[in-house]
C-alpha cells in the first residue's frame, strides 16, 4: 500500500495509528524549544572540546541522542531523558518497540511533527524519528559557563526540561 509521507503545510499527511499522546500547540512548540537548546548546549561543549584538548566537559557533549539505534540503546543503559517520536513514521515497526521500552523505564515520551520537521531542528539533512534528550545534569549551569556563549542564561534549560517532562506525565494515558 502506498502511503502519501509528503507535506505541503507542516502537518504530516500520514499519521501513526500508535501516536499517541501526540504534542499540540504551547506543548509542541516547548518539546521542540527544549531540543534546540539542548542541540545548542551540546555543540557548543563539542567546539570546546576540540579547542581544548583533555579538560573539556565530556557531559556537555552527549545531551541529546538522535536515531533509533541510538535511542534505544541509550534507554537500555538506563539514561534518563525524554523521548520525542515522530507521528508519521511508516512502516510502524521501526519505533514500535519504544513507547514499550520507555514505559518500562518510566521514561516521558511523546509524538511530535513530521520527521522532516524533527530533522530541520537537529539540523540534518535527513529525516530523524526519535530523538532523545538527555536529563539535564544537576549543575549544568555552573558547566554552561565554562562554554564560549555571550547568552548563558539561555543555554540552561533544566526548568524547560522540568516543564516539558511534567506536562507530557500530565496528558499521557500510559505514565
Amino acid at each position: 500500500e502506498d502511503v502519501p509521507m509528503d507535506s505541503r503545510d507542516g502537518e504530516p499527511v500520514y499519521t501513526s495509528p500508535i501516536a499517541n499522546p501526540q504534542l499540540k500547540g504551547k506543548t509542541l512548540k516547548r518539546a521542540l524549544k527544549l531540543l534546540k537548546r539542548a542541540l545548542m548546549v551540546e555543540k557548543l561543549g563539542k567546539q570546546l572540546r576540540m579547542e581544548s584538548a583533555n579538560d573539556a566537559d565530556v557531559i556537555l557533549t552527549r545531551l541529546v541522542k538522535r536515531g533509533v539505534q541510538d535511542v534505544t540503546k541509550a534507554i537500555r543503559k538506563g539514561i534518563e531523558g525524554i523521548v520525542l517520536l515522530a507521528c508519521d513514521v511508516h512502516p510502524v515497526d521501526v519505533v514500535a518497540h519504544l513507547p514499550i521500552m520507555c514505559e518500562d523505564a518510566n521514561m516521558a515520551y511523546a509524538y511530535v511533527t513530521s520527521k522532516r520537521v524533527m530533522s530541520n531542528v537537529c539540523q540534518s539533512k535527513r529525516p530523524t524519528c526519535v530523538v532523545l534528550v538527555v536529563k539535564p545534569p544537576k549543575d549544568l549551569a555552573l558547566r554552561v559557563k565554562k562554554l564560549p556563549s555571550d547568552q548563558h542564561d539561555k543555554l540552561n534549560y533544566t526548568d524547560l526540561y522540568d516543564r516539558v517532562d511534567k506536562t507530557i506525565r500530565t496528558s499521557h494515558p500510559f505514565l
